[in-house]
C-alpha cells in the first residue's frame, strides 16, 4: 500500500558539524542529518530523533522536509545506527520530484504458513527486502507476499512477487525470494543407514538355510 499523504518533518538548519556536535544534538533528543541530490547544494540539518523513528517503523519513505518555511520532498536514504544495531545516529535525506522515478528498497512482509511446513518442510528467506523502481508516490510502505501455497521443495522468486501498479522490481526476476526446505533425517536414522553401508548390510541371513544350500552343492 502506497502512502497516501506525505508526512512533513520539521528540520532545522545545522551550522555545527563534527562529532562532538553529533554528540550534543542526540543529547538534546534530535538527530543530525543531510539533505542532497538533484544537482543542488548539501544541506546540514536536525530533526526530531521520535518522530523519525516513528515514521522508520511506520515504514514510511517519502517525506516533506519544512526548512525554514521551505518545502523539500525528500527520501530516507541512508539510516545510521549504533554498533549494536539499535540507536538511530545519522539519517540522510535525497530530494526526489514527485514526477521522477526513484529507486528505494522497500520491505517484503510474508503472509502464511507454507502448505509444505505440514511434511517438516521448514522456510527459508533469501530476502527481506527487495529494490522496486517507481514514482514517488507510489512507493508501497511494505509488499505483501502471500507464501502459503508453497509446497515441499517449491521456491518463490522475484517474477512471482504481486507488484502495487507502476512498480518495479531491479532484481534477477529468477532470483529466490523463498524457499520450503525438505526436512532431514533424523541424525539416529542417519547413522544407522551409514552403518548398514559400511558394513554392507541388506538384509539378515538364515544360518539354517546357508547350510541346507552348502550341504547340497556338496552332494
Amino acid at each position: 500500500m502506497a502512502q497516501t499523504a506525505i508526512p512533513t518533518v520539521k528540520a532545522q538548519l545545522r551550522a555545527e558539524k563534527g562529532s562532538r556536535a553529533s554528540r550534543r544534538i542526540r543529547r538534546e533528543g534530535r538527530l543530525p542529518a543531510v539533505l542532497y541530490g538533484h544537482k543542488e547544494e548539501n544541506i546540514a540539518l536536525t530533526v526530531e530523533h521520535e518522530e523519525i523513528e516513528t515514521l522508520l517503523k511506520r515504514g514510511a519513505h517519502l517525506v516533506e522536509l519544512s526548512i525554514d518555511g521551505n518545502i523539500e520532498q525528500a527520501l530516507f536514504k541512508d539510516i545510521q545506527h549504533n554498533a549494536a544495531g539499535y540507536g538511530l545516529l545519522h539519517v540522510d535525506f535525497e530530494r526526489v520530484a514527485l514526477d521522477e522515478e526513484v529507486t528505494t528498497t522497500v520491505a517484503l512482509d510474508f503472509h502464511g504458513t507454507p502448505a509444505g511446513s505440514t511434511h517438516g518442510g521448514v522456510p527459508e528467506y533469501h530476502v527481506t527486502e527487495i529494490e522496486i523502481e517507481c514514482l514517488p508516490m507510489n512507493i508501497p510502505d511494505v509488499i505483501r507476499v502471500d507464501i502459503a501455497h508453497l509446497e515441499l521443495g517449491d521456491a518463490l522468486h522475484a517474477r512471482d512477487i504481486v507488484l502495487p501498479e507502476g512498480v518495479r522490481i531491479t532484481k534477477d526476476p529468477e532470483d529466490q525470494i523463498v524457499s520450503v526446505l525438505v526436512p532431514r533425517a533424523a541424525p539416529a536414522e542417519e547413522a544407522e543407514e551409514e552403518v548398514e553401508e559400511a558394513e554392507g548390510i541388506t538384509e539378515p541371513e538364515l544360518i539354517g538355510e546357508k547350510k541346507e544350500e552348502e550341504g547340497t552343492a556338496e552332494e
